[in-house]
């Protein structure tokens, strides 16, 4: 089965992102888990109050 992101014929894993469910290599999930998570610097500093 290919990768819904990069097109390549590997082992897939199903994930929900976002509302929508992708069946995605494990290259994929990594970038994927990298992105969603919080980096160390950016703390809640940084963000404007919600108003």
């Amino acid at each position: 089965m290919n990768c819904e992101r990069c097109g390549i014929d590997a082992s897939l894993t199903h994930r929900d992102i976002d509302g929508f469910a992708y069946y995605l290599c494990d290259a994929c999930i990594s970038a994927w888990d990298a992105v969603r998570s919080p980096s160390p610097e950016s703390g809640d500093g940084n963000r404007s109050p919600a108003r």
